[in-house]
């Protein structure tokens, strides 16, 4: 079930970061998946551990981090990102930034408490479809202009 999610969740970040970059119209925005942002990092030190996030959205010095969840993660995904949000939030926000999550499927929405928790420590939460991805968009937009 683990690979099966891995491939899964590959699948859908690469989706959603097409998706991002046919419809972001951001002039020389940096779209990136599996990145970190300068300054975020598991540990305070900032140098050992950086924070990688499944999108990344940079432009002059303002990064915008998204995390995606659907339908088939297992409940240890879920759990992990609903117990990392609060630090990634934290770290996040005192560095101006912003974090966003996109949510797939009734398998999640089961999980009522780790979205409760997604849904606090996120500055955009949309769901997977693309009416809610251009509500992502327009987000991001706001804040890289």
């Amino acid at each position: 079930m683990g690979s099966k999610s891995n491939n899964l969740g590959q699948l859908a970040q690469k989706f959603v970061e097409t998706f991002l970059r046919k419809n972001l119209n951001i002039k020389e925005a940096d779209i990136s998946s599996n990145k970190g942002i300068p300054g975020v990092s598991h540990t305070d030190d900032h140098a050992n551990r950086p924070t990688n996030f499944d999108i990344v959205i940079s432009k002059n010095n303002n990064y915008v981090a998204i995390e995606i969840t659907f339908q088939v993660t297992t409940n240890s995904v879920i759990e992990r990102k609903a117990g990392q949000a609060q630090a990634r939030y934290n770290k996040i926000e005192a560095l101006g930034h912003k974090m966003a999550y996109v949510i797939d499927g009734a398998g999640n929405f089961q999980r009522e408490t780790a979205l409760m928790t997604l849904c606090s420590y996120s500055h955009c939460t949309v769901a997977f479809f693309r009416s809610e991805l251009n509500v992502l968009c327009e987000f991001i937009r706001g804040y890289l202009k």
